[in-house]
């Protein structure tokens, strides 16, 4: 089940980074949270690797 909570958080980001991008067109003005949530994943998924694979 963490499992999968991983894997929603990592769609709604991706609904986000598409929203912004061609719903809204406002990504310049949101880099520094693109910036953030990205390396905040990037640290999940490194762990999520070591504890699952």
């Amino acid at each position: 089940m963490r499992l999968y909570i991983g894997f929603l958080f990592f769609i709604l980001y991706l609904c986000w980074v598409v929203y912004r991008l061609f719903i809204k067109k406002d990504m310049r003005q949101h880099l520094t949270d693109l910036y953030a949530l990205t390396f905040f994943i990037a640290i999940w998924l490194g762990i999520y690797y070591y504890i699952f694979l």
